[in-house]
């Protein structure tokens, strides 16, 4: 069963959401909050989600400062926000704050049904045209060179995950896991996160569950 959490302060968003997620993913729980405060006490339970969509324009609270507390209380849950605010800018800052997948408001339902679908497969939804298509007859496999380490590492930090998390997470030092970081980055020739998750997405690269 997928689980969902949904976490938006406009009911008939939420609705939306619901429903187009349990058409998505059969047997879909869907669990909503409409607000950061909700959302907090939500995360801080025992329950288990494979995905948290979130609204950034929340009421009284900066979307990014709350991306960062969601990501302290679950470094793992996969985070996609759904926004109204388009700009590159704001696109990248989110994937920086930990989000693993970005959707723009004014997408169509069609659109969302899919990303909510390739949610729960595992794979990154990013704003079309915000990506470069992968080339027609290009080979499907993902063409990196990466230990099994640090293929983990990538994982984690598609997942949103800091470094220390990571370190926590996989039992490692953080000097260790920063080398990792910049072997991946090296492997996907890019120098941040939010470059990182763009290729990964680019490449076809799917969360590991």
């Amino acid at each position: 069963m997928f689980s969902l959490l949904i976490c938006d302060d406009h009911p008939p968003i939420r609705t939306a959401l619901r429903l187009l997620a349990r058409n998505a993913s059969t047997g879909c729980d869907v669990t909503e909050t409409g607000d950061a405060q909700q959302l907090l006490e939500v995360l801080r339970s025992r329950l288990r989600f494979d995905l948290l969509t979130l609204d950034l324009q929340l009421p009284g609270r900066s979307g990014l400062e709350i991306l960062g507390e969601v990501k302290a209380l679950r470094p793992d849950l996969p985070v996609m926000v759904l926004s109204a605010d388009e700009s590159s800018d704001s696109v990248a800052a989110a994937l920086d704050a930990g989000a693993s997948s970005y959707l723009f408001k004014s997408c169509t339902e069609s659109t969302l049904f899919l990303a909510l679908r390739d949610a729960a497969q595992n794979r990154i939804t990013l704003p079309a045209g915000f990506v470069a298509e992968r080339p027609i007859g290009a080979r499907s496999t993902d063409g990196l060179s990466l230990s099994a380490r640090q293929r983990e590492v990538l994982n984690c930090l598609l997942r949103g995950m800091s470094a220390k998390q990571i370190a926590r997470f996989l039992d490692l030092s953080e000097g260790t896991i920063k080398s990792h970081t910049v072997a991946v980055f090296r492997s996907l020739n890019v120098n941040s996160r939010a470059q990182a998750v763009i290729e990964a997405h680019r490449r076809g690269i799917s969360l590991e569950p």
